[in-house]
């Protein structure tokens, strides 16, 4: 009596894999695995990363599930974070590792403070702030929805453009809060000389209109 054929694993019951995320393009949504044991590299596309448990950053450890497509190239699915069983750092702890960039907001203020001392501050210049901060934090919550979903980009000009003008608080809350554009160097430095041109501005315009 033959014994009945087995029926294929499905993907759930698949071995898992480990790997570090490696040469991540956050443009194009799509990076390598690189297995600890291992092996070729896995192709990681940014659908592959699980929508209830998405955390994208390079150098992370991931577990996934390794698979060949048509064209024989290996391909990661089901990519999800791999966190180490350690201590989750308190709430205090956070802020101060992401106080620098919040500070410049609070510190703002109080130059904002010390203009209208000395001189008449428009309060038109706090709408331009206000409007420009919430289009621009908006403008960064869309770009990072289309990061994961593949989809059309905010350009990066844009982005800042608004900051430029005023925007640039809303940009800073964004980028702690969705934790975006924070690793690319080439529009770190542009958007920190675009938060020191507008600052610098605020103060000469200000003080000349007021005086």
């Amino acid at each position: 009596m033959t014994k009945p054929a087995e029926p294929p694993s499905s993907p759930e019951s698949a071995p898992r894999l480990e790997g570090h995320l490696s040469g991540w393009n956050e443009a194009r949504g799509f990076g390598f695995l690189r297995p600890v044991n291992g092996g070729p590299d896995a192709f990681a596309h940014i659908r592959a990363f699980a929508k209830d448990d998405r955390h994208i950053e390079e150098g992370h450890l991931y577990s996934y599930i390794a698979e060949t497509d048509k064209s024989g190239r290996l391909r990661a699915a089901d990519i999800r974070p791999v966190r180490p069983a350690l201590k989750q750092p308190s709430l205090s702890t956070k802020f101060l590792t992401r106080s620098p960039r919040l500070l410049v907001i609070p510190a703002f203020l109080f130059i904002a403070f010390a203009v209208s001392v000395n001189t008449d501050v428009s309060p038109l210049w706090f709408l331009v702030y206000g409007i420009a901060s919430v289009t621009c934090f908006i403008g960064y919550a869309l770009d990072k929805r289309a990061a994961e979903n593949n989809q059309w980009r905010v350009s990066e000009t844009i982005l800042l453009m608004i900051g430029l003008v005023g925007g640039w608080p809303g940009a800073i809350i964004a980028q702690e809060i969705f934790r975006h554009k924070t690793k690319k160097i080439a529009f770190r430095t542009l958007f920190w000389m675009s938060v020191a041109i507008n600052m610098a501005a605020f103060v000469q315009i200000a003080a000349f209109t007021g005086a």
